[in-house]
């Protein structure tokens, strides 16, 4: 029988390992062309776990992956989502309850901003729904975080995606 990962809301004490797993998700970037110096900055800074909703995986104890939603102009902004190497499934298990977590927030959409490629990025998020999002949806909060990317990333590498939501009022 396999064990299925548990899908929660962070604990307490768990910010330490959340950003290791942060730190070697990102290590995998290391082996691509121009991603390289990406595998080299400090894990996500432990106040940015308290910024919005964090969720997590974990599977016997250990922890395996997380995802950070916030509530950004009206929307959900997946903040991030990193997974450890191996961990068949458990993105696509974190940006479920993400997505469900936007819906009980009862907002039009949950938005993002990656990078276009490689494969675990843009094209991951589109094969679950996720599209340009249109540049006259993209508000206020949302920019600052663009304009802020733009001080250390190519932008022309970036994208910013949304998927709408069907928000039922029960």
């Amino acid at each position: 029988m396999i064990d299925r990962p548990e899908i929660r809301l962070m604990g307490p004490n768990e910010v330490e390992a959340l950003r290791q797993i942060d730190l070697t998700a990102r290590s995998r970037y290391r082996s691509l062309s121009g991603f390289e110096k990406l595998a080299d900055v400090a894990p996500i800074a432990p106040d940015r776990f308290a910024t919005g909703l964090t969720i997590v995986a974990a599977q016997r104890h250990r922890l395996l992956g997380f995802a950070i939603i916030q509530t950004l102009d009206k929307m959900a902004y997946l903040a991030n989502i990193s997974v450890v190497s191996g961990a068949s499934g458990i993105g696509v298990s974190l940006l479920q309850r993400a997505e469900q977590e936007a819906e009980a927030m009862e907002v039009a959409a949950i938005t993002l901003a990656t990078f276009k490629e490689p494969r675990w990025n843009g094209p991951w998020f589109r094969r679950f729904g996720f599209s340009t999002m249109p540049e006259a949806q993209i508000g206020p909060g949302l920019r600052a975080i663009l304009h802020r990317h733009a001080t250390f990333l190519d932008m022309t590498t970036r994208e910013t995606l949304w998927k709408p939501l069907i928000v039922r009022n029960v």
